[in-house]
């Protein structure tokens, strides 16, 4: 576990890093050192030769976090490097975003936002890095549908991994979540405040004895309204309704909760606060393989071939590629009643997707550190977002992951928004 005294030693090890690394650079005529090659594989062997060296022109050292640098020394994590590639978001959400984004007003005493139609609400052309509010504006930019107006979690797989003895077991799951407002595909933009702004159902498949367990949830565009969410109850094979504030609970028996779909996953007010710490580039998997779970070797660790299941801790990433992107560092105070005392998140610039987070406990120690692989993905019906493909959920109190894998997609054929309902809920768990 990182306490406060090893982040002291870290930051004082960084700086003297850093003031030599700068000597040198003066010493050999500005020069920081070699460009490295795509294909490098980053790890605890060989992090302190090639820190100061090059990959895109930025030093390897500054592209890698305070944690994650832990993790490589210490817990086995590796990247291997690609160059990064731009990814377009499809034109029906660039030009919403153009279009509508100027009719937006923030309001700095509920933290809340007026005017939203479509697309994202704060484009980067508009965030001021001195601007107090920053923080929550970016944070708004996530609730516009950017994967469409239905996202399709199939071949949804929990797998829980011990750090020391590997698999421990695997659920199987599947969650679709549908907006209803912010629709890009001739549905609903606008349907007034205190309307639904998005449906999400998740239930469990498999093994039989979870078979039906579940949740449907409901939020609203008036972002002070608790989320409405049911759960279906095995024991008396019924929903029962539960609290406002089971956006903060575990998703099953995870280690992942509510709020961390995606990662971020709650309206900023819901936060005490929410600052932009700055902008940075960060190694992160933008460019995943397409499909997590390989059907067709069900029952077998060759299932899932984006998770290494054969090296201890067993948790990290595999078959995939690191590539710098341009991120917004943005630190989340949570409110008493949260489990975390506070996120740190790393999120696109260009678009709304979160790549990378820390959580932290109520004494600032860190808890928890989660990666998402994520890809550009084309809709059913041709849309064109990025959409995760995995998520590594990282407890190093437990010294345990809930890493889920999935074939997600977006905006599956047939698939209305009514389907998405408590109706479905209940019938698929009966």
């Amino acid at each position: 576990m990182i306490t406060h005294e090893w982040r002291k030693q870290m930051a004082v090890k960084r700086f003297a890093l850093g003031a030599l690394g700068v000597a040198l650079a003066v010493a050999v005529g500005g020069a920081l050192g070699a460009e490295v090659p795509a294909g490098t594989v980053i790890g605890k062997d060989n992090f302190d030769k090639i820190r100061n060296d090059t990959f895109e022109g930025k030093a390897v050292g500054s592209m890698i976090t305070e944690r994650m640098e832990w993790l490589i020394k210490n817990h086995g994590f590796k990247m291997k490097i690609r160059h990064s590639e731009k990814i377009d978001m499809d034109p029906k959400y660039v030009e919403a975003t153009r279009k509508y984004h100027k009719d937006v007003v923030f309001d700095p005493k509920t933290r809340d936002i007026k005017g939203w139609k479509a697309g994202m609400p704060f484009p980067p052309e508009t965030i001021d890095l001195k601007d107090p509010q920053a923080g929550d504006k970016v944070i708004w930019n996530i609730r516009a549908a950017t994967y469409g107006h239905i996202l399709d979690i199939k071949e949804l797989a929990f797998l829980f991994l011990d750090g020391k003895s590997g698999l421990e077991r695997v659920q199987r799951w599947h969650s679709q979540r549908v907006y209803l407002e912010g629709r890009l595909d001739g549905g609903p933009v606008v349907l007034g405040d205190g309307a639904v702004q998005h449906k999400t159902t998740l239930f469990a498949v498999t093994p039989q004895d979870i078979r039906g367990l579940g949740t449907f949830s409901v939020r609203y565009n008036d972002a002070l309204k608790p989320d409405d969410t049911w759960a279906y109850l095995k024991s008396v094979r019924r929903t029962r309704r539960l609290s406002g504030g089971a956006w903060m609970d575990p998703i099953g028996g995870t280690d992942q909760l509510y709020d961390d779909w995606d990662i971020w996953d709650a309206a900023p007010p819901k936060y005490k606060s929410i600052k932009l710490l700055g902008k940075r580039t960060v190694f992160v998997i933008a460019h995943t393989k397409p499909m997590g779970v390989d059907v067709s070797k069900r029952g077998t660790k060759e299932e899932f071939p984006l998770i290494d299941l054969d090296n201890a801790p067993y948790w990290w990433p595999k078959n995939v590629e690191w590539e710098p992107r341009e991120v917004y560092v943005i630190e989340g105070i949570t409110p008493e009643e949260h489990p975390y005392g506070k996120k740190l998140i790393y999120m696109e610039v260009t678009f709304p997707r979160v790549y990378l987070g820390e959580m932290f406990d109520k004494k600032g120690d860190f808890w928890k550190f989660m990666i998402f692989q994520n890809r550009p993905a084309v809709g059913d019906d041709g849309y064109k977002s990025v959409i995760p493909v995995s998520g590594h959920v990282i407890d190093f109190k437990r010294y345990h992951s809930t890493t889920w894998v999935s074939n997600m997609g977006s905006n599956p054929k047939g698939v209305k928004p009514d389907d998405i309902s408590l109706g479905q809920l209940e019938a698929v768990a009966r």
